[in-house]
């Protein structure tokens, strides 16, 4: 646990607690994260400001639980993604990238945040986070890896990663910062930038 974070031991603390992750979950589908106020998380969160103290140094020590909230979201989405039965290399990576979109835009606000202040407070993120992570991306890749036999590249393991990063990274750029460098790089929407990746993707595992 942060150390801005009092750590909750009993059932009421705790409810507070998932009332206050759950009131900025909210007020972020409204907001960005820099523009809403403790009071306004209290108040959405039917919490005194006092109560908010008592739990939270700051407005900042909440992120370590919502980025845990939002890991749990990636797991589950990535475990129903891993359930799935692709046809071929193409269908595999055509279905990642449309389903890569939605989710992203599903989730917009809260991963616009996140990915934002991880870099402004990278305290906030642990080693074992991060190592989660890896291994969420790593499954993602394996998908592609069900399919090495299309491939023609001479590291399959190295070029699905590759692709996983690109995958990832082009389309967050495209739902989070369309307007801003290096999403204008593309003068494509985001539905039309989704149509095109994986012809790009698949051309290069092949």
């Amino acid at each position: 646990m942060n150390a801005n974070v009092i750590e909750p031991k009993q059932r009421r603390s705790q409810e507070t607690q998932r009332k206050l992750l759950k009131a900025l979950n909210d007020c972020l589908k409204d907001k960005f994260f820099e523009h809403i106020s403790i009071q306004e998380l209290a108040d959405c969160a039917g919490v005194s400001v006092g109560t908010y103290y008592r739990r939270f140094k700051n407005k900042e020590a909440l992120l370590p639980l919502l980025y845990q909230d939002f890991g749990q979201d990636l797991i589950a989405w990535i475990d129903e993604l891993v359930e799935q039965q692709f046809s071929s290399l193409e269908d595999a990576v055509c279905a990642m990238v449309e389903q890569t979109k939605m989710f992203l835009q599903s989730r917009k606000s809260v991963f616009r945040t996140l990915h934002l202040n991880s870099r402004l407070y990278p305290e906030f993120i642990t080693v074992s986070t991060m190592g989660t992570r890896r291994e969420e991306y790593q499954r993602m890749a394996n998908i592609l890896l069900r399919f090495e036999s299309q491939m023609t590249v001479n590291n399959p393991h190295s070029a699905a990663n590759m692709v996983i990063h690109t995958l990832v990274n082009g389309l967050m750029d495209k739902v989070l910062y369309p307007e801003l460098t290096p999403a204008i790089a593309s003068e494509l929407s985001l539905d039309g930038y989704a149509k095109e990746l994986p012809t790009m993707l698949i051309k290069y595992l092949r």
